[in-house]
């Protein structure tokens, strides 16, 4: 789910747009109800990245843990919100816990650890079809019950 976007204006920027991490959850509690989030700051010299049809937000996590059955997280994609064209500003993602945690372990023993790690891979395109280079979060711990 995108949550929010905030904007500033500046001139030094390139046509492909680009992505920083600022800020993201790192240990995300056993909750239903719990959402976590990733921030990040975007530039893009024509400040085309909103629009409801041709830019959009693709991330998939990437499961750290190495245990069995493994089955790969499904690709998330959704267009950008409309906002004011801007040159940078801030892209919010804000995930559920329960869509991201796996619970594969009611046939493992009771010692083994009961949390996911994961990190995101996100990129965005911009109304002219230019493609951002992959941000890659830190890991993200979702814990287990």
């Amino acid at each position: 789910m995108l949550s929010g976007i905030s904007a500033c204006g500046k001139d030094k920027f390139e046509t492909k747009p680009t992505l920083e991490l600022k800020s993201q959850s790192s240990v995300v509690p056993f909750d239903p109800e719990i959402a976590f989030s990733i921030t990040m700051k975007f530039t893009d010299k024509e400040g085309d990245l909103s629009g409801l049809r041709d830019s959009s937000i693709v991330y998939f996590p990437v499961w750290l843990n190495v245990r069995e059955p493994q089955f790969p997280y499904p690709v998330a994609y959704s267009t950008l919100p409309e906002f004011p064209d801007n040159k940078s500003g801030e892209i919010e993602l804000r995930l559920s816990q329960l869509d991201y945690y796996r619970d594969f372990l009611q046939t493992q023993p009771p010692d083994v650890d009961k949390n996911d790690t994961i990190q995101f891979k996100v990129v965005v395109k911009d109304k002219a079809g230019n493609v951002s280079d992959t941000l890659t979060t830190n890991p993200i711990v979702l814990l287990g019950q």
